[in-house]
């Protein structure tokens, strides 16, 4: 958290810039899963998540978003905050955040991700820094957090994603993650890798995911697929 109070620190002075434009946005989405990097949250059941965004001039955004999770049958939920800022620079986008991730009803999953062992705590939450460039359908992302899903642990994930229009409504997003911490302590070198594929056609989509290791619980051994429904409101 403290993290996340000093980043605030820096980006309030752009926040609290006299805004030319400003809007409100809502996101709705329905789908058979929420995947997290390659891991479940529901339990590969069903999720709902909503999200209230306000943006303002000059690339400026902050906002709530929030989802219903699972982890080890304790259906509960999940509520982020966060706030970034866009700058548009020639034919590229940079995008600066910071997201905190909270968990009212405890733990998300222990370090290696087995239900079993779960832990059972009253609540957990953990902050991330983040940053991605996007560039003619090139997408590179890092995200840092100094306790990494509240497990006392630094961490960080990397990202790579290339989205290509099949049509002016069919994109399809390739994905390839890797996270790294001490809290994945059974697996060598402490990192885990996931992949994915999305077709998105108007307000649906399909994904396909799967990780780089299936022998612990942290993936079954039949590759996720998620179908899911986006609405925006606002634009």
């Amino acid at each position: 958290m403290t993290r996340f109070l000093c980043f605030f620190s820096i980006l309030l002075p752009l926040l609290c810039a006299a805004p030319v434009h400003a809007e409100m946005l809502g996101y709705f989405t329905a789908s058979t899963n929420y995947l997290w990097r390659g891991v479940t949250q529901t339990d590969d059941n069903a999720a709902i998540s909503a999200a209230l965004e306000y943006r303002f001039e000059p690339g400026n955004y902050l906002g709530v978003w929030s989802s219903n999770t699972n982890y080890g049958d304790r259906p509960s939920y999940e509520v982020d905050f966060y706030l970034g800022h866009q700058l548009d620079l020639a034919q590229s986008n940079i995008n600066i955040s910071a997201r905190h991730y909270y968990f009212p009803s405890g733990g998300k999953y222990n370090y290696d991700f087995e239900k079993e062992k779960w832990e059972d705590k009253e609540s957990s939450s953990f902050t991330e820094l983040q940053m991605d460039v996007t560039y003619s359908g090139w997408n590179v992302g890092c995200s840092y957090s100094n306790n990494y899903l509240d497990s006392g642990y630094s961490g960080y994930y990397i990202e790579l994603n290339y989205t290509y229009q099949i049509t002016d409504e069919l994109p399809l997003t390739i994905h390839f993650g890797a996270q790294q911490s001490e809290a994945i302590d059974d697996y060598p070198e402490h990192m885990v890798g996931d992949y994915s594929a999305t077709l998105e056609w108007k307000n649906f989509f399909l994904t396909t995911s799967n990780m780089t290791d299936n022998i612990d619980g942290r993936q079954t051994d039949e590759v996720r697929y998620v179908f899911g429904w986006n609405a925006v409101v606002g634009q």
